[in-house]
């Protein structure tokens, strides 16, 4: 065999060796990445397949998986890697990758605590690295990144701390282009759907040269249950469901990330959250945010718009707390507070002081159709009551104002409406103005309130109310005009104050059967002795008695003249017709009596018998003197003093003492109830001459009252309610 011949057999040898070596390669290769990937890779894994194309160089990896610790459960797994590269621009310096496509790529990820299961990985690629500094010469590294793109992957994400599995599914994004000499911005698109429906997307543009990018990102129907459970770790609740869209901007540098600023939209639709009994309590038809700028780094937060379409809440308050309280945890939030200020480092709080005043505004706020549902057991009745079409707006709500307005109105269980404007300075409660109208308030539906505060029941009548209340600081100034219209109310068996509510109505009732009140409130806001509720309360407690007290002083101005006459008629011992004065009085009680339909009035006679009887013995004395001597008693005041000591046979008694021994032969006692008889029966029938149906009561006072001392003939005037005729 000659030489040349043993040159084409040995490189015919050489190239066979060469073709079988790199046709071994990639199973070698692969043989090799799983038997040390350990080692390498710091986890077990494993290659279906994996194929090299030396011409175009390619690499295709088909069903990789990567192990957790445990060699067995799958941590990351994927169905192709192919990586297209062109290996020789490497020797100048320059990665040109062609393509990379994954597609299934799967990844579990885990956490227990602070614990995730891929802290070994952490540990294992960060274990004794050290910085390697390039040399200052060295020509910078070039890279061309071309069709960068993921398809079908999903993440799933086990927190065993709330027993909560994520699943985000179906990630696909596609980035054209990145490169190292680039003059326009890259762009990156990604998209990936949720797990109960719904999907992600986004669209990044960046400027790899100085970091400028803007980026949108866009949420499709993303259901809000699937973060109930992380919720329920903060808030005692039963579900949490909504769907959430949004699409929001974010423009900033990559080099300094944490100041980009942020804008867009979000709506929330069918939004509802139950508390533990399974209660509704929160819930949103929809709610539509325009956010103009979110700048976290100066601590400014400016939204457009909120608009809250058909929001409802349920809130429930009892003597020491509240459902949203209880729900949320909050009971103990001002002790909490308390301990970490105190805890709080000095450093802390400086740095705090230091970082950028915290600036809000909200240019537009509207509520529409609102509900609200009340319940309170303060009483120890349940009390219910319903708020619906709820309106609210409001323009420019900013932490700068001086002066905020917000406008609001209700439908009042069904019936009523109220209007409400509130002005205030949002940095101080010390400030503010309240405007309240109220109309058509059904009394009844406060029935349990009425019942347990002043001892009667509201059977019905509508509550008309306008409040101007000011607040300076911290000094309440409320006045308040209510008008109560064709009230009625019934005695109830028990209440915290047994108050004359229904002749309190009665008498302040004017011909047209409303009650207009004037109710002064003031207080200080401050004041932590200060209880707004008590002040209230005990203001109408106050009015209610003082009405009852002096009733003169609401009938007094059906009737004309002195009001005093309405309280009493006085008469001299011996009257036993009543003339002048009297009879005009009498005829102001029935005037007031048709006046005011329903008045029950009584007078009663009152009387000292003692001072009436010495009257009546002189009386008697001094007649006889008359008819004896021929003059007036009452005239001659000597002669009568002379004849009264010649009777008794005394020059020296007192006059006093011969009237008391000249009388002991009348029958005063039987003169005195004559007198007392007449005058009373003589009233009565005036009366009832001039009223025949007049239900005016004419009584004689019982003997054994005290007021009978000292007290001239008199009637003393009381007014009552007439009972309801059955």
């Amino acid at each position: 065999m000659n030489i040349k011949k043993k040159w084409k057999i040995g490189g015919l040898v050489l190239l066979l060796l060469i073709i079988l070596t790199l046709i071994l390669l990639p199973i070698v290769a692969k043989n090799y990445a799983i038997n040390n990937s350990k080692t390498l890779l710091g986890r077990q894994i494993d290659i279906n397949k994996l194929k090299i194309n030396y011409f175009t160089g390619t690499i295709k990896v088909i069903d990789f998986k990567m192990f957790e610790a445990d060699d067995v459960t799958d941590f990351i797994s994927l169905d192709t890697l192919i990586l297209d590269t062109e290996p020789y621009r490497y020797i100048t310096n320059e990665l040109v990758v062609e393509q990379l496509y994954i597609k299934g790529l799967t990844i579990n990820t885990t956490q227990k605590n602070s614990v995730f299961n891929f802290d070994d990985l952490i540990a294992f690629y960060t274990e004794d690295s050290t910085q390697v500094e390039e040399p200052e010469d060295e020509d910078p590294f070039k890279y061309s990144l071309n069709n960068l793109e993921l398809k079908n992957a999903n993440f799933i994400f086990n927190d065993k701390d709330v027993n909560q599995v994520t699943n985000i599914e179906d990630i696909s994004f596609l980035i054209p282009y990145i490169g190292w000499n680039q003059e326009e911005k890259s762009n990156a698109d990604l998209k990936f759907n949720f797990e109960n429906g719904g999907y992600f997307s986004s669209n990044i543009n960046m400027n790899p040269i100085d970091g400028e990018f803007n980026a949108t990102l866009s949420i499709n129907d993303l259901n809000l249950n699937s973060f109930y459970k992380y919720v329920s770790e903060y808030a005692e609740i039963n579900s949490f469901n909504g769907r959430l869209n949004s699409q929001i901007k974010v423009t900033g540098n990559i080099n300094n990330a944490v100041k980009a600023i942020i804008s867009g939209k979000a709506t929330v639709n069918d939004f509802e959250m139950t508390d533990s009994n399974n209660k509704k309590v929160i819930a949103l038809k929809k709610v539509n945010t325009k956010l103009q700028k979110i700048d976290y780094t100066n601590s400014s937060y400016v939204i457009d718009s909120l608009n809250l379409t058909e929001p409802y809440s349920y809130f429930q308050l009892d003597s020491v707390t509240n459902n949203l309280f209880k729900i949320f945890k909050l009971d103990d939030t001002s002790s909490k507070t308390e301990n970490s200020l105190v805890q709080q480092p000095k450093d802390t709080i400086q740095s705090t002081n230091n970082s950028p005043e915290l600036y809000y505004a909200i240019n537009h706020l509207n509520v529409n159709h609102g509900v609200l549902d009340y319940t309170d057991n303060l009483t120890g009745e349940e009390f219910d009551y319903h708020l619906s079409d709820i309106k609210i707006n409001s323009d420019s709500i900013s932490s700068k104002a001086d002066w905020i307005t917000i406008y609001s109105e209700m439908l009042l269980n069904n019936r009523g409406t109220l209007k409400a404007k509130l002005s205030a300075n949002p940095l101080s409660t010390d400030n503010a103005e309240i405007d309240i109208t109220i109309e058509r308030f059904l009394l009844s539906d406060i029935n349990i309130y009425s019942r347990y505060y002043l001892n009667h029941d509201i059977l019905e009548g509508d509550f008309f109310y306008k409040t101007t209340t000011k607040i300076v600081d911290g000094e309440i100034t409320s006045e308040n005009k209510l008008m109560l219209k064709d009230a009625e109310v019934s005695s109830a068996a028990k209440g915290l104050n047994a108050l004359p509510l229904k002749f309190a109505l009665f008498l302040l009732k004017d011909k047209n059967g409303d009650v207009n009140l004037d109710v002064p409130v003031r207080g200080n806001m401050n004041d932590p002795s200060v209880n707004m509720r008590k002040i209230v309360v005990t203001t109408l407690k106050n009015l209610i008695i003082k009405t009852v007290a002096s009733p003169i002083k609401f009938l007094g101005g059906l009737v004309d003249g002195d009001p005093k006459d309405l309280e009493e008629i006085e008469f001299i011992y011996l009257d036993t017709i009543p003339e002048g004065k009297p009879l005009r009085q009498l005829d102001k009680l029935i005037d007031l009596e048709n006046k005011k339909k329903g008045l029950k009035i009584e007078i009663q006679h009152y009387v000292d018998l003692k001072l009436q009887k010495e009257a009546i013995a002189l009386s008697e004395l001094g007649n006889a003197f008359n008819a004896e001597t021929k003059q007036d008693y009452t005239k001659k005041d000597k002669a009568f003093e002379i004849y009264l000591r010649k009777k008794a046979g005394s020059d020296s008694i007192s006059v006093k003492a011969a009237i008391s021994k000249l009388s002991a032969t009348i029958n005063l006692d039987s003169l005195a109830t004559q007198y007392n008889s007449k005058l009373i029966k003589n009233t009565n029938a005036y009366l009832k001459e001039k009223n025949t149906f007049t239900r005016i009561k004419v009584l004689a006072a019982d003997p054994k009252e005290p007021e009978h001392t000292g007290s001239k003939s008199r009637f003393k005037i009381k007014y009552d309610m007439l009972e309801p005729k059955h």
